[in-house]
């Protein structure tokens, strides 16, 4: 017999050529292993970035709902100040038209006894002339209204004839134009953050869709669009 032997899988001159189906085999599973490595990085950014966002924008959209049913509080309570002061300026007002009233038929009756002559009848009335009405008529007497054109034609044109009621009036007016610019302003918050609230329910609605599409643009399309209405969202604050 022959010394001379078989050569084994492990020497060189027995080794598979290149050509070899269980190289190319292994040579295309590396490959596969490495594209769905690849895969897999990628798609744990997209989720932990997706989470970051999502986060955020939870919080946002509970923040900002919470703001505008606080400024629509806001508001609210302002209409209703400001509904109070109008009711209770046209009740002062109607107050010191019946008080005006009042103390014209006053005026008339004394100016008539003046007229007449009838002294006593007219110090009698203007003894009973109320406080604003007596220092108003001293003062338009001494204008000399019935020498003087450019007198008043009555003590009531006078600025020293002032009714408490038509001060307390004009202060509820103002009063309540002031609380109807506030319940205005707080109306404006209120809208802004309802916008806010729908804004960042759509950074939700993108955040929670990305990482869901076969296509890696896609997902990073969804991600960068609700990075970016988040990023406006914040602006607009």
């Amino acid at each position: 017999m022959s010394d001379e032997r078989l050569p084994l899988p492990g020497d060189a001159t027995g080794a598979p050529s290149a050509d070899h189906p269980g190289s190319a085999l292994a040579s295309i599973g590396d490959r596969i292993l490495s594209t769905e490595s690849e895969v897999s990085r990628f798609d744990r950014w997209v989720e932990f970035i997706a989470a970051v966002v999502l986060s955020l924008a939870t919080v946002a959209t509970a923040w900002a709902g919470y703001q505008a049913t606080l400024w629509g509080g806001e508001q609210a309570r302002h209409m209703a100040a400001a509904t109070a002061a109008n009711v209770q300026s046209a009740q002062q007002a109607s107050s010191a038209q019946q008080r005006l009233s009042l103390q014209a038929t006053l005026f008339v009756q004394w100016a008539t006894a003046i007229s007449e002559e009838n002294q006593d009848l007219a110090d009698f009335l203007y003894q009973r002339f109320p406080a604003e009405l007596r220092v108003a008529t001293d003062a338009w007497l001494a204008t000399q209204p019935l020498k003087n054109p450019d007198a008043p034609a009555t003590p009531f044109e006078m600025a020293e004839y002032a009714l408490p009621e038509t001060a307390r009036a004009a202060e509820l007016r103002a009063e309540a134009e002031s609380e109807s610019s506030l319940a205005a302003q707080s109306n404006d918050i209120s809208d802004r953050y309802v916008l806010l609230t729908v804004i960042f329910a759509s950074v939700l609605f993108f955040g929670g869709i990305s990482g869901k599409f076969q296509s890696k643009a896609i997902d990073l399309a969804m991600l960068a669009i609700s990075g970016l209405v988040f990023v406006a969202g914040l602006g607009i604050l």
